[in-house]
């Protein structure tokens, strides 16, 4: 395949990365610009804005995502029918390259008899099904009536990806779900930030992060907090860190005395995750791989977490394992007094390095594109 033209179309804008999603496709455009394809980024605005970041990777072309009321109404799930643009297809048909669809969210045109005749890969970020039941739990009324008819929505939709050349799978358990649709399924780790960990000098705190806007991370932040209230002191003190949280959990924090750090800068929270003792993390949603997991992974400290975020995500051995608020207040007063040490640092920097090299990993999306010749 000598001229290597890829279009990818982005569910959100993949920059600033900070968030999970964001943090995913913007590594993995970064590492296929570095590999020598010329880019085509077809991005999906619903409040990020234009970011003149992605300029040096190819061209970019901005979509808004159409999120009327109305949507909620249609038999297809909500996270693609707004994503549903007759200017993206056009611009699409202008040549005969590959195409990366980044999440079921982007996948409307895989419909299209022409598309189908090109190299079609669809990355999954999760099993989108399975991921909005999970979010159902604890959500308000109307929300967990929306989460519900749209995890019914995705469950049957998934049936499109049949029609794809090939699936990207995040991790083992999702690829080996994932090939009762489509058997031409591969699994691509989740790209991360360039990070050249060392071993650092950790500081008296703990930290949960993540971006607090969405619901699932806030309610994480707010079990943590209540779990670890009647132990959490200032000679070792909580800290929450992200994007946007919300006036509930502001107040949380301010009465239980525990520091919030609204919206980070990428360097601060880096800073952060490296200098913290000791890792928080819970989710109730064992779907995808959480990417503050792996930035954790990547750090000095410790790192206590629920059986839910670990699962099938063979990090495991990397961290303490609680699963009620009483283990979870006892493995945290343990850790307190038991460092990382270097070997225990090197060992998972060397599985971080092996599983999770960007450039590496993205390799295969380039042998795909060439399975088919093309462009």
């Amino acid at each position: 395949m000598e001229n290597k033209n890829l279009h990818i179309i982005c569910l959100d804008v993949p920059y600033p990365a900070d968030y999970g999603g964001a943090i995913d496709m913007f590594y993995r455009i970064k590492a296929l610009h570095s590999l020598g394809l010329n880019l085509t980024l077809h991005v999906f605005d619903y409040g990020r804005g234009k970011q003149s970041e992605l300029n040096q990777f190819g061209k970019v072309i901005y979509y808004n995502r159409k999120s009327s009321f109305i949507n909620l109404f249609s038999s297809r799930p909500y996270i693609a029918q707004t994503r549903k643009n007759k200017i993206l297809l056009e611009n699409l048909l202008k040549d005969d390259c590959p195409i990366l669809f980044e999440g079921i969210h982007t996948t409307w045109y895989l419909e299209n008899r022409e598309i189908q005749n090109r190299t079609t890969i669809v990355r999954m970020h999760n099993l989108e099904d399975e991921y909005y039941q999970g979010l159902k739990k604890n959500s308000s009324f109307l929300k967990k009536i929306f989460f519900q008819q749209e995890a019914i929505k995705l469950k049957k939709y998934q049936a499109i990806l049949s029609k794809a050349s090939f699936i990207l799978a995040i991790k083992d358990s999702d690829a080996e779900k994932l090939k009762q649709i489509n058997p031409a399924v591969f699994v691509l780790p989740a790209s991360i930030p360039d990070i050249q960990g060392k071993f650092t000098k950790v500081k008296r705190y703990a930290l949960f992060h993540g971006n607090l806007s969405v619901p699932e991370n806030e309610k994480a932040a707010i079990w943590i907090i209540e779990a670890l209230k009647n132990v959490i002191d200032p000679t070792f003190p909580l800290i929450i860190a992200g994007k946007n949280p919300s006036q509930k959990l502001k107040f949380l924090c301010k009465k239980e005395e525990i520091q919030l750090i609204e919206n980070p800068d990428e360097h601060s929270l880096l800073h952060l995750i490296q200098e913290a003792q000791i890792h928080v993390l819970h989710t109730s949603i064992p779907s995808g791989i959480k990417l503050k997991l792996l930035s954790c992974v990547h750090s000095s400290g410790k790192i206590l977490v629920n059986s839910n975020m670990v699962a099938g995500t063979s990090l495991e051995s990397f961290c303490t394992i609680a699963n009620d608020a009483k283990e979870f207040k006892l493995h945290f007063i343990g850790l307190q007094t038991d460092a990382l040490t270097i070997e225990e640092f090197e060992e998972r920097s060397t599985f971080i390095n092996k599983h999770f090299n960007n450039r590496r990993n993205c390799q295969l999306i380039v042998k795909l594109m060439g399975e088919i010749e093309q462009c």
